[in-house]
């Protein structure tokens, strides 16, 4: 467990210009759309320990939808080493390009679901993939990215957060040559977490879901497979991976590079993340940042905000330092939590209050995050 703050994500607002069919604000319990005060937001970076590395402006609004987000990381930006954003693309004017840039930006992630305009339209509701991809020509251009050297003359990065579902898995396969042409630099990508009973028919995931055998826990008592490097292409070749990869009983790696999901672990625990929401709570985590209904083995889970102090009350130092935030990362490192992905014997799941082994709310034990099937950037 790392224990100290190397990473803060941001959320500047709830608000979003967009209404995109999968996101959790279509389900919030009890949840206010505002924005986040500059004081509040000023007291974070400037009560922040000195470890922490990147300010990270995201959440579950649109942070270019902020009044002050170019301020936000021009302050940022003098005080760590990386400062990244995640946007829907649609606010992303060549002056906001510019503006972005100029405040000290040193990565930009962008939310692009499909790359087929009819199939995008329908994700991403109120948007135009059109209007995306000229959005990220313009600022290609303000960074002055050149393909040629595959290099950006400021250093700028750009990526790309990508929600896979059945729905547009295909997509994936034109991701690396739109990534060639268009100077993305990295891809981030996520399964769909349903928050609607439609969108449960629309998951990646659905054996994956109580089976255990692809953790690293496994693979002590699992024949281990090494393959060297081969022609992908080959239909043979392809074919044969495949079955390798979803077999199930053996141990995969490539040119000794193993291939598995990382599960019982907490990204945002492992690597000293805190979330600080738009009214200044501090959450450990995305899944705890705001309360919302989703759903898991096709059956609707609450997910209740929990937080460990706000910055009106607290510096940030002393919130991340609090015995309770402290022992919280404790036990999430440990994992001991009840193994409700791959039991479900019990309603406990449904709600993320307590569980079978007797935590304390929050509990983690049905979070997907942990089993490595969602992923945030």
């Amino acid at each position: 467990m790392i224990n100290e703050l190397k990473k803060l994500y941001i959320e500047p607002t709830s608000k979003c210009n967009l209404n995109c069919k999968m996101c959790f604000r279509n389900t919030w319990i009890d949840e206010k759309l505002s924005d986040m005060n500059l004081d509040i937001y000023k007291k974070a970076i400037n009560t922040m320990p000195d470890t922490v590395e990147t300010v990270f402006f995201s959440g579950m609004g649109e942070p270019l939808h902020h009044p002050d987000i170019i301020e936000m990381i021009k302050i940022a930006s003098n005080k760590v080493e990386k400062v990244e954003l995640l946007t829907n693309g649609t606010l992303l004017t060549e002056e906001m390009s510019k503006a972005l840039i100029d405040a000290g930006l040193t990565m930009l992630w962008i939310s692009i679901d499909s790359l087929e305009e009819e199939d995008y339209e329908k994700i991403r509701v109120n948007s135009k993939l059109k209007k995306v991809i000229n959005n990220i020509k313009s600022f290609n251009r303000v960074r002055e990215y050149n393909p040629e050297t595959k290099h950006s003359k400021n250093n700028v990065k750009l990526g790309l957060a990508f929600v896979a579902m059945k729905s547009n898995i295909d997509q994936l396969e034109k991701m690396p040559l739109f990534c060639a042409i268009n100077g993305v630099n990295k891809v981030n990508v996520s399964n769909l977490l349903p928050s609607d009973e439609a969108s449960t028919n629309d998951i990646l995931y659905s054996r994956s879901l109580g089976v255990d055998t692809s953790s690293e826990s496994m693979f002590s008592i699992l024949p281990e497979i090494n393959i060297p490097i081969m022609d992908w292409n080959m239909n043979s070749v392809e074919k044969t991976l495949i079955k390798l990869l979803t077999s199930q009983v053996s141990s995969l790696s490539v040119s000794n590079n193993k291939i598995s999901r990382k599960a019982h672990a907490c990204k945002f625990i492992d690597e000293g993340c805190t979330f600080v929401k738009n009214d200044g709570n501090i959450s450990p985590c995305m899944p705890l940042l705001h309360s919302s209904e989703t759903y898991l083995f096709t059956e609707k889970r609450k997910v209740y905000h929990h937080s460990f102090g706000n910055l009106n009350d607290s510096s940030l130092e002393d919130i991340w330092n609090s015995k309770e935030y402290t022992d919280f990362r404790k036990r999430v490192d440990e994992f001991s939590f009840s193994p409700c992905v791959v039991c479900g014997g019990c309603e406990n799941w449904k709600e993320n209050i307590e569980d079978c082994f007797g935590n304390p709310k929050p509990t983690c034990g049905a979070c997907l995050w942990s089993e490595g099937i969602i992923s945030c950037p």
